[in-house]
């Protein structure tokens, strides 16, 4: 497992000890990313059940501004830290030792917006929809997306209040799918009319 792309190319990534993590492979997100594109900078990416940390790491690699690491598992936090200190990240991360719902609370306070939200829970939770809901209910609009890894055989919602199924792809038993938030494409004069 490595860093795909960014300022750390190739630098390698350890995964969590046991079975607490199911590390996404160096294929499926080097094809993630190049899925999402180019928009990174200036942003905050969430990275809700972080595992290794990689997918945060690789976006603070590609320019994110700052990176929250949520995981319940204290192997998976010490997996991400070992990580960030690898790549001399640790003051660009913000590690939460939470359940998702408490971490994605902790990981928005005060905020507006976010750039990119990862959600790649344990397959066999289910969480992909109340999660989606909380983050279209939160009030924190989503400036680049949400992006999504399941099993192919998994059918996600097209859409979920603000947020819209914007890209799907199918890799092997995997599948990418991301959501964009309609309320980052909005103009305050356009929010403002609505109230």
């Amino acid at each position: 497992m490595r860093v795909i792309s960014g300022n750390w190319k190739g630098h390698r990534l350890e995964a969590p000890p046991g079975t607490t993590a199911r590390p996404t492979t160096d294929r499926v997100k080097e094809s993630m990313f190049n899925l999402m594109g180019p928009n990174w900078s200036g942003e905050l990416a969430v990275d809700l059940f972080a595992g290794s940390g990689a997918l945060g790491i690789e976006a603070l690699s590609r320019g994110a501004d700052h990176a929250v690491f949520v995981d319940k598992s204290s192997r998976s936090m010490g997996a991400v830290r070992t990580n960030l200190e690898r790549v001399q990240a640790m003051s660009e991360a913000s590690l939460v030792v939470a359940d998702w719902e408490t971490g994605w609370r902790r990981a928005v306070e005060g905020r507006s917006q976010v750039g990119w939200v990862f959600v790649d829970p344990p397959y066999a939770k289910h969480l992909w929809n109340p999660v989606l809901r909380t983050i279209a209910e939160s009030g924190v609009s989503i400036v680049y997306g949400i992006v999504c890894e399941h099993p192919k055989d998994v059918a996600l919602p097209k859409e979920v209040g603000s947020l819209q199924l914007s890209k799907e792809r199918v890799y092997g038993d995997i599948a990418v799918t991301i959501y964009t938030d309609v309320r980052a494409t909005e103009s305050p004069t356009d929010r403002e009319t609505e109230r």
